[in-house]
């Protein structure tokens, strides 16, 4: 009787253990802000996203390369997704990444001068690069990385036809890539917490933002240059998470810069809007 007492006790000392809180430990130096939950039913067919896809390539004044991915269903459309193209601020990504790695690391300060010529941190500029797309930033942070140093490694991660020398060059296929493992990792990983925090905050929104209702989460980084205008991010309907990547050119100069808007550039990111908004609607 007492043995069987003393199993007793010690059972339930067992399983109070395993149900006590456990202390969570805040980091100081990154901020951490995992994905919106939402509440996931049943998305539209591979068929209508493809669909979709298509039809938003055909219309296209420029050559468009599209990946949407649903992020419940792992469905997939695209077009032209490998297509090589300069990346314009979309190469951004990939330096702030490197940059907040390095500074997790211990081995960049994130108070060190950036020298990007305005006295900035490079934690200022890592934020700058991506909330406002600040093109010193994004030099600053070229210059950092040693630019085309990265391009193997980059390669063996999975993106292919990303490159950081100059011209710096992606594919919406790589840029999905990337933004489908910072979603999924931002929970648990500081460097992807931080980056995806950092596309929540995106200020630049004269593009996929334009199609969606307002107040509609999304996470997202744009860019453009003489030539090509781009939008990807992750965009949350009222059926799930959506990744999409779009990115658009060449078209004839004078377009695409946003620093001096005018009838080409509100007609090219007007229809990376439409592209966002004819996504949307299939989930809503």
């Amino acid at each position: 009787m007492l043995v069987g007492v003393a199993l007793l006790l010690s059972a339930c000392s067992g399983s109070a253990g395993r149900a006590a809180p456990t202390t969570a430990t805040t980091s100081t130096t990154t901020t951490t802000a995992p994905p919106p939950t939402t509440t996931t039913t049943a998305g539209p067919p591979a068929s209508r996203l493809q669909a979709v896809v298509d039809d938003s390539a055909a219309r296209a004044a420029a050559p468009y390369s599209i990946v949407v991915v649903d992020l419940a269903t792992g469905t997939r459309a695209e077009h032209l997704a490998d297509r090589q193209v300069l990346s314009a601020s979309l190469y951004k990504l990939f330096v702030a990444r490197e940059l907040v790695r390095r500074v997790q690391a211990g081995a960049l300060s994130s108070d060190a001068s950036a020298q990007d010529g305005t006295g900035r941190t490079v934690g200022q500029c890592i934020t700058d690069m991506i909330v406002v797309s600040d093109d010193q930033c994004g030099v600053a942070g070229l210059r950092i990385v040693g630019y085309g140093a990265l391009d193997a490694g980059l390669a063996r991660d999975g993106y292919v036809h990303t490159r950081l020398a100059s011209p710096q060059r992606t594919s919406a296929s790589d840029v999905a890539l990337f933004f489908r493992r910072t979603h999924a990792t931002a929970a648990a990983d500081p460097v992807s917490g931080q980056l995806y925090d950092l596309l929540q905050r995106q200020q630049v929104n004269d593009r996929f933002p334009l199609g969606l209702p307002p107040g509609t989460p999304i996470a997202h980084k744009t860019g453009d240059r003489i030539g090509w205008a781009h939008d990807a991010g992750i965009i949350t309907t009222p059926r799930g998470e959506v990744l999409l990547a779009a990115l658009s050119g060449p078209y004839p100069a004078p377009c695409c810069k946003a620093e001096r808007p005018g009838p080409a550039e509100r007609a090219a990111f007007a229809a990376l809007a439409d592209v966002a908004r004819r996504v949307y609607a299939l989930y809503s």
